[in-house]
């Protein structure tokens, strides 16, 4: 998924708190195993993070919106990078589209000629785009659900199977 609309929808789910106000809307954050945080394991994303140890993953989650994420990070200066795990109603994501659509638009936004590609054997479909050599997005549709993987770090470009490995793995948690 292009990254301009990750930013953007995670700037709407943002003004959508901000617009409740106070008491209107529950966010949790947390440094605990939950929710998407649950989706992988430290041990699991070092394998991306090679000679480098993960910081336990910090949860965000906004409940009552279907929206739950984790943010994990390692290395520092130039080699520091992060991946964040976000686990998304369908429905809230793409109002209005069946399962069928949303399929159809993820396998769709690959594009020829460029890096795209589609991951195979992960929900009823998943892709694996990067943005530039430092952002790249992996995104699968699982049981009704969105599952983003999005990392930020030098060469994240081109880490495709190791995100591809992860997004497997996250799946068949949810």
């Amino acid at each position: 998924m292009d990254p301009t609309i990750v930013r953007r929808g995670s700037a709407f789910i943002l003004g959508l708190a901000l617009a409740a106000g106070p008491g209107h809307l529950r966010v949790d954050v947390s440094a605990q195993a939950t929710g998407a945080c649950m989706l992988l394991t430290t041990d699991e994303i070092e394998t991306v993070a090679v000679k480098t140890s993960v910081s336990s993953g910090v949860s965000n989650a906004l409940p009552g919106y279907g929206y739950g994420a984790c943010r994990y990070s390692w290395g520092t200066g130039t080699g520091r990078f992060t991946l964040e795990v976000v686990v998304t109603d369908a429905a809230r994501m793409f109002p209005g589209m069946s399962p069928d659509q949303i399929k159809q638009r993820l396998l769709e936004s690959v594009k020829t000629g460029t890096d795209d590609a589609v991951v195979s054997e992960v929900g009823e479909a998943a892709v694996f785009k990067p943005a530039s050599a430092v952002y790249a997005t992996a995104t699968a549709l699982v049981k009704g659900r969105i599952l983003q993987l999005n990392v930020d770090g030098v060469f994240a470009g081109e880490m495709k199977d190791q995100v591809a490995g992860l997004l497997k793995t996250a799946a068949s948690r949810l």
